[in-house]
């Protein structure tokens, strides 16, 4: 048992013009670094079983997509915030699709579904207290970051927690099935 999350990957490219883009602010808190920078589809909590959980995503029949980060945001709000983050400029109904099809696939293994609205993002910085991030937001804008890709997989991650940071190590790929018509 581990703590461990299902995410999407982002390649290279995006990843270059996401680092090139960050490298011009300064974020509060801490910020999330290159190795860190994906986006969660859901996460299993502290006792993940990730065998079981890559058992139940082979052969995942959802539709991919196209994405392209965009949008700068912050939780719960950008006036008082403790996570920055970026959205999506295209494929936030691709993630939302694949965010429920992990969750119906592991609901049978225990895993609940968040209470939440699923918001997909790639967090930028945590803040320990409550930040006023307005500031970052506007700096960071609503332009496209990188260029868009193709959703076609994705990953389950195990996650080591450090003083300074999370350690994210890949356990498994999953490919998208596609649906037959």
């Amino acid at each position: 048992m581990t703590r461990a999350f299902v995410a999407v990957s982002l390649p290279d490219a995006v990843l270059d013009a996401l680092a090139e883009r960050a490298a011009r602010l300064t974020f509060p808190g801490r910020p999330t670094t290159r190795d860190q920078w994906h986006v969660t589809l859901q996460f299993l909590g502290n006792r993940a079983d990730v065998d079981a959980v890559m058992g139940a995503l082979t052969g995942l029949e959802a539709e991919g997509g196209t994405a392209r980060l965009g949008g700068a945001g912050a939780f719960p709000r950008p006036a008082r915030a403790t996570v920055l983050w970026l959205g999506f400029v295209e494929g936030g109904p691709v993630m939302q699709r694949l965010a429920d099809a992990v969750m119906q696939r592991t609901e049978s293994l225990g895993y609940e579904r968040e209470d939440r609205p699923y918001q997909p993002h790639l967090t930028l910085a945590r803040c320990r207290t409550p930040t006023d991030l307005r500031p970052v937001v506007t700096a960071l804008g609503d332009a496209p970051v990188g260029p868009a890709w193709t959703i076609d997989r994705v990953a389950i991650y195990e996650s080591k927690t450090h003083r300074d940071g999370a350690q994210y190590i890949p356990r498994g790929t999953i490919a998208l099935a596609r649906r037959r018509s």
